[in-house]
């Protein structure tokens, strides 16, 4: 073949390749995912079709002859159409599900499609008029024809995965250039495959064009038109990460709702417990009360009797503060929180025989949080220590004061996490409890406490003769701000 090819324009078709590849990826996004699939496959197969076509032609224009080169414009249109066929045939069969499970229907689309891309390269190259018939040599040809076939297998298994999901950008841009290292393999090995004889010059026949005319034309609109969808598609995607975060929103906050439904469901069950003996006792002493005289045994009954109707009422103003929360933050007393909560677990605590230990002074400094989410925290953190500790042990609770705030721990001598449970137990729905569980309450436990300005964090052992869980916490007496939940 005489001539030369110019470096930076090969590089230039490369580049092209690389751009039609990207836009098949976005496309078949689209067709996955999009409600209007047939309508991106279209779009899309007609964006791919006019870069593989655009590649082809830069190429051509890569290739310096001693003579200037003219296309006939009806074999270079068909070329054009033969491209965007293939291309679109190409993303219906890599989205459809048929195919994704047959290799037979892989191999048949890589052939139907690697023909197209051929038929596209030499119908574009017999737009070209020479002087005297161009030679062909039948190996380089045959070569070219399972480049392209191989190239479109290649091409439509890359697709294909990027389909099973929206693909990132640096896998699309891996795919990419896979695509157009087999788009520019085929049209320069065909290339090759062309030669011509000795004194042989290009014809212009009417109604042809000059490359560079070509070159203004139909790779500038081609351009142009792939450009512009992919803006429409980056502006589709935009919409798809908006309605995504809608939906993570709702997402979080069912999340919360189940969260507390559990935490309703542990709370009434241990408030239960708590109620029913003081009731029982009261029962009791009325009883024996009613069937004597009033004297001063009596007289010690009807006291005792009062005494726990009074904690009855304690153990219910308790409980409601779970669930009347303060509209804002206000001062509240982290002692009182965790006595909230033990208090409400004491059945629970006696039941599995835990022992509770307090530490801290007597003039903790008041926190600016919302109480009823600061208590949730908490009696989370002490309903998980007492299921650590099913063979008892002790519950260690304390609080120490600095200058930004306040540190508080909850900890437990139990069977400690090993390594995996704790690389995932900030994760929503993880869970060691198996049904028993949500696997909500510690990750929405962090949420809470970072919405306060604060943080949570742990450690935990389960090695023999050290093991157990501590949990940290960290809230700042007066927050800037606490996110509304």
């Amino acid at each position: 073949m005489p001539g030369y090819y110019d470096a930076w324009t090969v590089i230039e078709s490369f580049l092209i390749a690389c751009l039609a590849g990207f836009v098949a990826f976005e496309s078949v996004d689209h067709i996955r995912f999009s409600p209007h699939p047939r309508l991106w496959a279209a779009l899309g197969g007609v964006a791919l079709g006019m870069g593989i076509w655009s590649m082809h032609f830069v190429g051509m224009v890569a290739w310096h002859p001693p003579f200037p080169l003219y296309y006939a414009i009806g074999p270079t249109i068909i070329s054009v159409l033969v491209a965007i066929a293939a291309s679109v045939l190409a993303l219906f069969l890599v989205t459809r599900e048929s195919a994704r499970r047959s290799a037979t229907a892989n191999f048949l689309g890589a052939l139907i499609v690697g023909t197209g891309i051929c038929s596209m390269h030499y119908i574009g190259m017999s737009a070209l008029r020479f002087t005297a018939p161009a030679i062909w040599s039948g190996g380089w040809v045959v070569l070219s024809f399972v480049i392209a076939v191989g190239a479109s297998w290649a091409a439509m298994q890359l697709l294909r995965r990027s389909g099973e999901r929206v693909a990132t950008l640096p896998r699309q841009l891996t795919g990419s250039i896979i695509i157009a290292v087999a788009i520019c393999g085929m049209h320069y090995v065909g290339m090759q495959a062309f030669m011509l004889h000795d004194g042989a010059t290009s014809i212009e026949l009417p109604g042809s064009f000059k490359g560079s005319q070509l070159a203004q034309i139909g790779v500038a609109n081609a351009m142009l038109f792939t450009i512009a969808l992919l803006v429409v598609s980056y502006r589709d995607k935009a919409d798809w990460v908006h309605l995504v975060q809608a939906s993570q929103l709702e997402a979080r906050e069912a999340a919360r709702r189940l969260e507390s439904m559990a935490a309703v469901r542990k709370i009434a069950t241990s408030v239960a417990h708590e109620i029913n003996n003081p009731l029982e006792s009261v029962m009791n002493l009325l009883y024996l009360t009613e069937q004597g005289q009033i004297g001063e045994t009596e007289r010690g009954y009807v006291a005792t009797a009062q005494q726990e109707l009074k904690r009855i009422a304690t153990i219910t103003t308790h409980t409601l503060r779970f669930y009347r929360q303060q509209s804002a933050p206000a001062a509240t007393s982290i002692p009182e929180l965790f006595e909230s909560a033990v208090l409400l677990f004491q059945a629970s605590l006696r039941a599995a025989d835990i022992r509770v230990k307090r530490d801290w002074p007597p003039d903790v400094p008041r926190v600016v949080c919302c109480d009823g989410e600061i208590r949730q925290v908490i009696a989370n953190l002490v309903s998980n220590a007492i299921d650590a500790m099913p063979q008892g042990g002790t519950l260690s609770l304390s609080i120490r004061a600095e200058d930004r705030g306040v540190h508080i721990e909850v900890c437990d001598d139990g069977t400690g996490m090993p390594a995996h449970v704790q690389q995932a137990i900030l994760e929503p729905f993880f869970t060691t409890k198996g049904l028993a569980g949500t696997g909500l309450g510690l990750s929405i436990s962090s949420e809470i406490i970072s919405r306060h300005g604060g943080s949570l964090e742990f450690a935990s052992s389960d090695a023999e003769g050290d093991h157990g869980t501590c949990f940290l916490i960290f809230l700042p007496f007066s927050p800037p701000e606490i996110a509304s939940t």
